[in-house]
């Protein structure tokens, strides 16, 4: 089975541009499944339109939410819309229009592999413990001038409407990605994540706003959750926007983001797309 995989794609922002050449590329590497590990868009008409022109170039075509897929406003979240219904409720609808299959919402089984997915979320295990910032600083995403966005556009709220510690999300999208890989009876598995779930995928450097948002980078204990699994080969992630692709126990652990034209280190947007765009073959 051929995968092709990418990550932090984010076409409401490089535009029809970098979704043109990403198409072409995949047309290209001729994938049975593509994989696109989160942030795909922010807002649903580009949402749905890229997930249209993605879904033509592979016969089978799964995504995970990235943190930007669930942002919302609090305009929004006044009529009921915040982040959990985003997940829950307006992804599951676009992709179903789409015809691409959500992997948030459950897993699938694919030419006898299984494939299982989640948004995760950080619980802020990747913290720098001797950085000097206190824990009102991760809380509030502020620190030296820093405004994790997050915390702006990403609202998670309890029943009585109030905002959830990032610790309990990050402990409900585990529970659920444990549930769906529980549920599946293949002996081979690969899983997608946008956040990173292994320490060695966080990149330290000694700057301290550098240091202070690596707390928002995901969670080691999916990391944990995914080690205990042996039947995972594969395990995809993006959210950095830097590439890895490592050897983790028994699975390769790979990122392939995309990012913003400003990180990219190539001659043009083809070039970009190249190399976000990985081939496995399994």
């Amino acid at each position: 089975m051929r995968i092709a995989t990418t990550s932090d794609i984010h076409i409401d922002i490089n535009g029809e541009i970098v979704l043109e050449a990403l198409c072409a590329r995949i047309r290209a590497v001729k994938p049975d499944v593509l994989i696109v590990a989160g942030d795909i868009a922010t807002g649903a008409t580009t949402f749905l339109t890229t997930l249209l022109a993605l879904k033509a170039c592979a016969p089978h075509m799964l995504v995970v939410a990235g943190n930007h897929d669930v942002w919302t406003s609090p305009a929004a979240v006044a009529k009921g819309i915040d982040s959990w219904a985003w997940l829950d409720k307006l992804l599951p609808a676009l992709c179903t229009e789409a015809g691409v299959h959500l992997l948030d919402a459950g897993p699938t089984v694919i030419g006898g592999i299984g494939f299982a997915g989640s948004l995760g979320w950080y619980d802020l295990t990747m913290r720098e413990h001797l950085l000097d910032a206190p824990m009102e600083a991760y809380r509030t995403g502020r620190f030296g001038g820093l405004m994790w966005n997050d915390h702006r556009f990403a609202h998670f709220l309890d029943a009585d409407g109030k905002h959830l510690l990032s610790e309990v999300v990050a402990e409900r999208l585990r529970d659920r990605l444990q549930a769906h890989l529980d549920s599946l009876s293949c002996s081979r598995v690969v899983v997608a994540t946008h956040m990173l779930a292994f320490e060695r995928q966080v990149h330290r450097k000694d700057r301290p706003g550098w240091r202070f948002v690596n707390a928002f980078m995901g969670s080691l204990r999916m990391g944990e959750l995914l080690a205990r699994d042996p039947r995972i080969e594969l395990a995809i992630a993006g959210h950095t926007h830097i590439h890895s692709d490592q050897r983790i126990g028994r699975m390769r652990a790979l990122v392939s983001p995309l990012g913003y034209a400003k990180e990219w280190r190539a001659p043009d947007v083809a070039g970009a797309v190249e190399k976000a765009l990985a081939v496995v073959d399994l």
